[in-house]
């Protein structure tokens, strides 16, 4: 079977001599490992679609025997560069790729997930200072699509405040006018998170670490 698919390169493994695992969460299959065959070879054409934070519109076989998919053609949409030159910018989307890998199944069409992971992409690429609430804001909105979430609830915090947090990254500046309630959401969205993968999430070293 051959399909096309937008998405966003997570991770990435090398194995035998010149191929690569490579893990891309897509919009209309969710997260796939695609194989990409002697991608590591010097004058690879898909090398550089295998490389970590590439947005691309992927072109995939998959055999009906099963296995991972193949990669056989990309076009390159975003490279977030950036992204790429900014440690604490990187530090970020290796927060995200975690959560995303860790906790989202094979072959699980998200497409929330998927606009989720783009629009924090763009916030990180463009914004000079990354805000201090983006990892919340990022949780707290997955838990929403993980199903855990907490938007509909409130839990006693302002409205307002309520409505910017899971309303993604375009008003993320006003958020610091509720400083105060700051820390008791990091403890909430990290403890939520830690329900789920107690291996992986560690509050502390995310907020003092980056």
């Amino acid at each position: 079977m051959y399909f096309c698919d937008k998405g966003i390169v997570l991770k990435h493994k090398n194995i035998r001599e010149v191929d690569r695992v490579v893990t891309i969460f897509t919009k209309e299959h969710g997260k796939l490992d695609v194989v990409f065959k002697g991608v590591r070879k010097p004058q690879a054409k898909l090398r550089c679609f295998s490389e970590l934070m590439c947005h691309c519109d992927f072109r995939f076989y998959w055999s009906k025997y099963g296995g991972m998919p193949l990669c056989i053609g990309a076009g390159i949409i975003e490279s977030y560069m950036g992204i790429r030159d900014n440690i604490e910018k990187l530090s970020n989307f290796i927060f995200i790729s975690d959560i995303i890998t860790i906790l989202t199944p094979l072959n699980q069409k998200s497409e929330d997930k998927y606009n989720l992971i783009i629009s924090a992409l763009d916030y990180l690429s463009k914004t000079l200072h990354v805000s201090k609430w983006f990892k919340i804001i990022f949780v707290m909105n997955f838990l929403e699509y993980f199903g855990v979430g907490f938007k509909n609830t409130q839990l006693g915090y302002d409205q307002y405040f309520w409505e910017i947090l899971h309303n993604g990254f375009s008003d993320i500046d006003k958020l610091d006018y509720f400083d105060n309630y700051y820390h008791k959401i990091f403890e909430l969205a990290f403890n939520c998170l830690n329900q789920n993968a107690p291996k992986f999430i560690d509050p502390f070293f995310y907020e003092f670490s980056f």
